[in-house]
């Protein structure tokens, strides 16, 4: 803290209560000072373990303010953490709410017992009395928004121009004769535009705000309620224990090994080329450390998960800044995976956060303590962790509380974002403009990784953060026969459009002693092949329906060695680790192709390569709908090509023309329309807009 707050004198008549509890039948009490006080050190705390501060700072200049306003600034916005409970002194809400019956008479002088509206306009007040008068433009447009933030601490943000409560708030205990007309002020401000420079900047340092008076005014109600007391789980000493457990792994060495002795794997071709991809992705990340936003693009099967695991360690070692890491996945199948993979390094250090994961209870000094446990869980606050990419997107858009919670954490971390080409297309210009702007102001560093990664700071309009390929010539290991020319594709099924499911039987079968994979992409017709072939081979149904364990059954009978039709869908295409010798696929989107064929050949032992055949049965416009890869599938001759060669540097081209051509038309899905959004704090509109909908009839299950 730069300077230390001085205390409106209603707060501190110690009269007015934050809170009351009971415990063995004896009231307890904690004043409204107490409990603004705890939440003031509560974010002194995400100071000292976060660096916060420097951060909100930071963001304040980014959004236009420099000298004495910057520093106003910065006062306005550790008073509204501050002051956030101040209209708890409404003597209705005393009695009512608290019981506290020091307020029976004096009840009469509100009409209800609301507290969140009262606390921002009496932040307002007082603001303004602090200051000695009106202040200047630019402060007034965050007097607005910080009280708006403070006026949905115990709701969920919506839209800022909706923010109309105040002109009408005529509450008889706190009317102010300084105030004058200053409500309808604090109206306009909100509105207007032209005084902040960084429409994003200023988006996040409100939401910023927002998140630290929720989730600090919600850990400090709840070391006052249960006695668990909330500490920002961070990685200490930049990862060297961690570091070092994954040092001395098996495959590690190897990889060190390789470096000092290449010839000596000469008989390993296929692990020479993963080694040599994962040296230069390390090496590249070290010569251009400064960057925001890396991307990692690597083929399928070339152990991009083992290189974001030693990527975010050297992250770690390079920025002492960064203290957490997070990994995000679109498919819990693929959180499993890669928790499996993590496990023997980071053990207690990580947890995973998504919709099908208990909370994790028991630790080194909170055994069975099911109230820390579950703080710990809606805060993500653990060293390291795995979550789902709606898990993510709630953080940076998401209304309610909880779902802010973790953005605190995100801050000073290493984020590794898998597979992003999975998300909307549609949203793919906001998804990088936010992105961007959230890793250079909230310093996250940014791993993209996929195997068909699209370069996304292409579409945006101006690029402000930095961006770093970690592979510089991907093209050398696409084009490398152990990785082209594993699966061999054929076309010949789409000559006549659309086939039938007997059709499809018939070309199945003639593979009868090999492992098969057959995939569709809906649903209901997986299941009618299913039932159409299963009296006549060894078949195997899998979808989104089944859970972990039955995934896991039929992965180890593959690797069994069992000879098996696997009839699936798109579940298939991330997070299973299979290999199957042919494969048959319903054609979709270019991104799908590939990955699906990553579920062939996979370890590159059959010389011969496997074959992959193409069809037509189901429309994907059904599942993919509004993508715009729609219009590159490889019923194009020009995308086999590409597909064939790994060009999908040129496919994305072709959709990002397309993408640009639809966000810059005079109509609501122009991007500059976010800019108005953002200043204006519609924090409803832009989660809506952001919102990553899973499309109807889709393979997917819920990964929140």
């Amino acid at each position: 803290m730069k300077k230390k707050l001085i205390t409106p004198k209603q707060m501190q008549d110690e009269r007015y209560l934050a809170h009351t509890k009971h415990v063995n039948g004896v009231r307890q009490t904690e004043t409204l000072l107490a409990h603004a006080r705890l939440t003031l050190c509560y974010y002194e705390r995400y100071c000292a373990a976060k660096g916060i501060d420097k951060i909100v700072e930071e963001l304040i200049a980014t959004c236009g303010f420099h000298g004495e306003e910057e520093e106003r600034v910065y006062l306005l916005f550790v008073y509204a953490i501050y002051l956030h409970d101040f209209g708890k002194i409404n003597p209705r809400y005393q009695y009512d709410v608290l019981k506290n019956v020091a307020f029976r008479d004096l009840r009469r002088d509100a009409r209800n017992a609301n507290h969140a509206l009262a606390s921002a306009y009496l932040y307002i007040d007082y603001m303004y009395r602090l200051f000695s008068g009106a202040p200047v433009p630019g402060l007034k447009k965050c007097l607005a928004a910080f009280s708006y933030c403070i006026s949905k601490h115990h709701g969920q943000l919506g839209n800022g121009r909706e923010f109309s409560e105040l002109e009408n708030f005529d509450e008889q205990y706190c009317q102010s004769q300084s105030v004058g007309s200053i409500f309808e002020e604090v109206r306009f401000y909100m509105q207007e535009q032209k005084l902040i420079v960084q429409p994003f900047a200023f988006n996040i340092l409100c939401r910023l705000l927002y998140a630290l008076i929720v989730g600090c005014d919600y850990c400090a109600t709840q070391e006052f309620m249960t006695g668990c007391v909330m500490r920002p789980a961070v990685i200490e000493n930049s990862g060297e224990e961690l570091a070092r457990r994954y040092y001395e792994s098996e495959i590690y060495q190897g990889i060190r090994r390789y470096k000092g002795d290449p010839i000596a794997f000469s008989g390993d071709p296929i692990n020479v080329l993963r080694n040599e991809l994962f040296l230069e992705a390390e090496r590249n990340l070290q010569a251009e450390s400064d960057a925001h936003i890396y991307y990692l693009e690597a083929p399928t099967g070339a152990g991009k998960t083992n290189m974001a695991v030693n990527l975010t360690l050297c992250a770690l070692q390079i920025d002492t800044r960064l203290n957490n890491i997070f990994y995000v996945f679109p498919f819990n199948t693929l959180v499993e995976q890669t928790k499996s993979t993590l496990v023997p390094f980071f053990r207690d250090k990580m947890a995973v956060i998504n919709s099908i994961t208990p909370v994790l209870v028991g630790g080194d000094d909170q055994q069975l303590n099911y109230d820390a446990a579950w703080l710990d869980h809606i805060f993500n606050n653990y060293p390291i962790v795995l979550t789902s990419h709606i898990n993510f997107f709630n953080a940076l858009f998401g209304c309610g509380r909880a779902q802010c919670f973790p953005l605190l954490k995100m801050c000073n971390s290493v984020i590794v974002l898998d597979e992003i080409q999975s998300y909307k297309n549609s949203i793919w210009r906001e998804i990088i403009s936010f992105l961007q702007s959230y890793a250079k102001l909230l310093h996250i560093k940014i791993i993209i990784m996929s195997a068909t990664l699209p370069q996304m700071d292409k579409l945006l309009k101006t690029v402000d953060a930095q961006f770093a390929g970690l592979i510089k010539s991907p093209e050398r290991y696409y084009c490398h026969p152990l990785f082209q020319g594993r699966v061999r594709l054929d076309f010949s099924l789409l000559a006549e459009q659309k086939i039938t499911l007997e059709q499809l039987k018939e070309e199945v079968l003639r593979f009868g002693d090999k492992r098969v994979l057959v995939e569709f992409i809906k649903k209901k017709t997986a299941r009618a092949f299913y039932q159409l072939c299963k009296d006549d081979c060894n078949a195997v149904l899998l979808t989104g329906d089944d859970n972990a364990a039955r995934r896991e059954q039929v992965i180890k009978r593959i690797r069994g060695g069992e000879r098996l039709v696997l009839v699936a869908t798109q579940v298939i295409e991330a997070g299973i680790d299979i290999d199957m010798e042919v494969g048959f696929k319903d054609i979709s989107i270019p991104d799908a192709e590939e990955q699906f064929m990553g579920r062939l050949n996979r370890s590159c032992r059959n010389t011969g390569g496997a074959v992959a055949y193409f069809f037509d049965y189901d429309d994907a416009a059904a599942i993919y709908r509004g993508d715009a890869r729609l219009h590159y599938s490889i019923q194009d001759p020009a995308i086999r090509q590409f597909l064939k060669e790994k060009r999908f540097s040129e496919i994305y081209e072709r959709v990002f023309q397309e993408l640009i051509a639809r966000t810059s038309k005079s109509n609501e899905k122009n991007l500059a329309n976010l800019d108005r959004e953002c200043v204006q704090l519609n924090f409803k509109e832009i989660e809506t807009h952001m919102r990553l909908i899973i499309p109807i009839g889709s393979f997917l299950y819920p990964t929140h």
